[in-house]
């Protein structure tokens, strides 16, 4: 099957490094971009963007591979940067966090 490769959207960059609140998430942007530019597409939605990010650190589905350390502390720190939100998300279950 052939995957799509998507590349980092000239929108969500810019978006990114003109927000002085957000970290830009070096890593996450090279590795992930089609994961950075879906967060900079839900950004005026809190309860949607919320929402994918609980999705990139919980495995729903079973059997993921999961994020890097790295890249799920940038998540974190743009979660916490876009929703306002200093505490971590809880984990249901320690066997759905999707980290590798």
């Amino acid at each position: 099957m052939d995957e799509k490769i998507e590349t980092l959207s000239e929108d969500s960059e810019q978006y990114l490094r003109s927000q002085a609140q957000i970290k830009y998430p070096q890593v996450l942007a090279s590795k992930f971009p089609r994961v950075v530019n879906r967060i900079v597409q839900l950004k005026d939605d809190r309860n949607k963007l919320n929402d994918y990010f609980h999705s990139l650190i919980t495995d729903l589905r079973g059997n993921r591979k999961g994020f890097p350390f790295e890249v799920l502390m940038e998540i974190e720190d743009l979660r916490a940067s876009m929703l306002g939100e200093t505490t971590p998300l809880l984990h249901e279950d320690d066997r759905t966090k999707w980290v590798s």
